[in-house]
């Protein structure tokens, strides 16, 4: 097992584990009787409830997981030699899988009520027939010894005129019927207040533990199992992005590079369809901020060739350049990697951040001679729980930049011998605000 199976392995089991123990403890100890409608050894409860909303947010196997792990635990406690449990099992399959599987072809509000409904029909044909062919004949036979007065006595408070030749009449039409009908109905409403709000969570889970991009750590592994986590990805790298930044895309043919490219350009503010530049070489779009290069070097087939199209020059120019089968050594030193591989719609993103990436957002203490610390005012105080800065406050270290160079750009300007001493002290001045 790869790591990225692990991961998900790791992420599906907990899930697993919390909907198994709340959906345990509501079929052990959750329950109670309607003896004025039922007879009193049916135990109303609903316990089928995670199980559901495990179905509907990972899937039909998952939902019928939860059921048999549930009824398997509740074997311990058995008073009925695991007969119930094993008609529980039959009777919670059948609602959970039939609506998990319609829910699954179309995941809207409507295929959810047909699954609720088309799920409960079925589990309440199942439990007719498991009550008819296995649980009654059971307690009846093993149970009682072959006798039907204890269990007709059970059943003669509400059915005064129940016998043994119409025991299955009265006990399947006006028992099991009703009350599956009535426990199911109470799930189903439940399902659909909840499931929205409890489905995010789950999601949030999985999403927020293998998939944020951290601008400060150097070397990072990230798995996606769709294309929202590509996206993800995309977008916490977008809002660290500045001017002359180089990102170098690595993975083969179909790997998805320029899936990743796209969502990253329609996130640095492009506003045009983002196609591949197999062909052209250069794709270039203007973004919000900043012009993005998009370069596919695959059919480079020599050194000399770079230059005759102009792709070094343009790289030079500035603006957020993406490159997929870089061919440039030169571009490479500070650069942002980025390496894609899996297959159908899981990913896996290799990422490595070069030094000059990560001295944006790192402390480092140098000698005082060279420390240029942040200041408070120059911190991000809104950063994301995603680890990536929130674009708005680039400008601050934009600024920052400009004004630590602003000595820099004055004497090119006017001369190192005729800069004059007003203008010195207003760069001195510059330099210490922004130290």
């Amino acid at each position: 097992m790869n790591r990225f199976s692990k991961k998900i392995s790791t992420a599906y089991l907990t899930k697993i584990a919390i909907l198994v123990a709340i959906s345990f403890v509501l079929y052990a100890f959750c329950k109670f009787n309607l003896p004025f409608m039922f007879p009193s050894f049916l135990e109303m409860q609903i316990s089928d409830l995670p199980a559901i909303i495990g179905g509907f947010a990972l899937g039909p196997i998952s939902g019928t997981v939860i059921i048999v792990i549930k009824c398997c635990l509740k074997m311990a406690m058995t008073s009925t030699g695991c007969v119930g449990e094993l008609v529980d099992i039959v009777v919670g399959v059948s609602f959970v899988l039939t609506a998990t599987l319609i829910y699954k072809r179309k995941k809207d509000k409507k295929h959810a009520v047909i699954g609720l409904v088309a799920g409960s029909l079925v589990s309440i044909v199942a439990a007719m027939i498991m009550n008819y062919a296995v649980a009654v004949p059971f307690y009846v036979e093993v149970m009682f010894g072959g006798n039907w007065g204890p269990i007709l006595g059970m059943c003669q408070t509400l059915y005064p005129s129940v016998t043994v030749d119409n025991f299955y009449v009265f006990y399947l039409f006006l028992g099991v019927l009703p009350f599956n009908a009535l426990r199911l109905l109470i799930v189903s409403v439940l399902t659909f207040l909840l499931y929205k709000q409890l489905s995010v969570i789950l999601k949030k889970e999985f999403d927020s533990t293998i998939n944020s991009f951290d601008k400060t750590k150097a070397e990072q592994v990230l798995y996606v199992k769709n294309l929202k986590g590509t996206a993800r990805i995309a977008r916490q790298m977008a809002r660290c992005l500045k001017d002359k930044d180089v990102i170098i895309l690595r993975g083969d043919l179909g790997a998805g590079k320029t899936t990743f490219t796209s969502y990253l350009v329609k996130k640095l503010g492009v506003k045009e369809d983002v196609t591949s530049p197999t062909f052209t070489v250069l794709n270039q779009y203007k973004g919000k901020k900043y012009v993005v290069n998009h370069l596919d070097m695959y059919r480079i087939e020599s050194f000399d060739e770079l230059y005759e199209t102009g792709v070094a020059e343009t790289i030079s120019e500035g603006g957020i350049t993406i490159v997929e089968w870089n061919k440039l050594d030169d571009i490479e030193r500070e650069a942002i990697f980025v390496t894609i591989t899996g297959a159908g719609s899981k990913r896996k993103f290799e990422i490595k951040l070069p030094e000059s990436f990560l001295n944006r957002y790192v402390k480092t203490k140098k000698s005082e001679d060279k420390a240029f610390l942040v200041s408070p005012e120059m911190q991000n105080p809104d950063e994301g729980q995603d680890g990536c800065c929130v674009s708005d406050n680039n400008a601050t270290d934009e600024t920052a930049e400009k004004n630590t160079e602003a000595p820099k750009s004055d004497m090119t300007k006017n001369g190192s011998d005729n800069t004059s001493v007003d203008e010195k002290g207003s760069s001195a001045k510059k330099v210490k605000q922004a130290v």
